[in-house]
């Protein structure tokens, strides 16, 4: 079980974050404090080798159960005014992300090894429905270090571990736009898919099977969804509805 104390130090690096950005009206005043206080539990190595013995552990935190967008993915932290969230990555040799983009500004760094980071720039008309895309700067982050990347079409990267060995890497990131999913890129194609989170790609599923199989009851279900904080939700919402008439 992880160390109560290195818990609560966690917890406490965290609260003081959720005080201290609640009092930021700017974007990037808050991804500047967040970057440096990044840095700061970066070099905690204590409290990363004390979460990876409870992940090994099966312990309740940090909680495996939790579906992220990424299966290397695991939350730390969720801010209750959504502010922001701390997640920790695992990341084996030679694993990259897909391109892709963001809901939120984040900050992102590597607690061990080296930690690669490929930005991008789409070219051309964003309501195409493809993207060309050019790349416009690699940088590698040495334990300690941080970079920043910023929502949707300004924020498209890629990152992971060039190295021989597994790393680990923190990521801070900002209140997400309620979009409900992320862009993946083809650069190859300029092919754009969307890459939801588990929770909302099984809702999705369910939201588009409900009408074939009780229309009466389906109605009401998804009237209540039109008004989803999501984006992706009222649209799927909607869509089934006229499925019915």
């Amino acid at each position: 079980m992880m160390s109560s104390n290195l818990i609560g130090e966690l917890n406490a690096y965290c609260t003081e974050w959720s005080h201290a950005l609640a009092n930021m009206t700017e974007m990037e005043s808050r991804i500047e404090y967040s970057s440096a206080e990044l840095s700061r539990l970066l070099r905690r190595k204590d409290i990363l080798v004390e979460l990876l013995c409870s992940l090994v552990m099966g312990d309740k935190y940090p909680d495996i159960k939790k579906a992220m967008m990424f299966d290397n993915e695991f939350l730390l932290y969720s801010d209750p005014n959504r502010l922001f969230s701390l997640r920790l990555f695992i990341w084996e040799p030679g694993e990259y992300t897909s391109i892709h983009d963001h809901n939120s500004w984040g900050v992102i760094g590597p607690v061990s090894g080296e930690f690669e980071v490929v930005n991008y720039r789409r070219n051309g008309n964003a309501e195409s429905g493809s993207a060309v895309l050019q790349e416009t700067e690699r940088l590698c982050l040495l334990p300690g270090e941080t970079t920043s990347t910023l929502p949707l079409d300004d924020g498209i990267h890629k990152v992971g571990n060039p190295t021989a060995e597994s790393i680990l890497s923190l990521s801070i990131y900002g209140n997400a736009l309620p979009r409900g999913y992320i862009n993946e890129f083809d650069p190859a194609t300029g092919e754009i898919r969307p890459l939801y989170a588990p929770q909302v790609k099984k809702k999705l599923l369910a939201i588009r099977a409900l009408p074939d199989l009780d229309k009466s009851r389906s109605e009401d279900v998804l009237k209540q969804k039109r008004e989803d904080r999501l984006e992706i939700i009222r649209t799927a919402s909607l869509s089934a509805l006229e499925k019915l008439r």
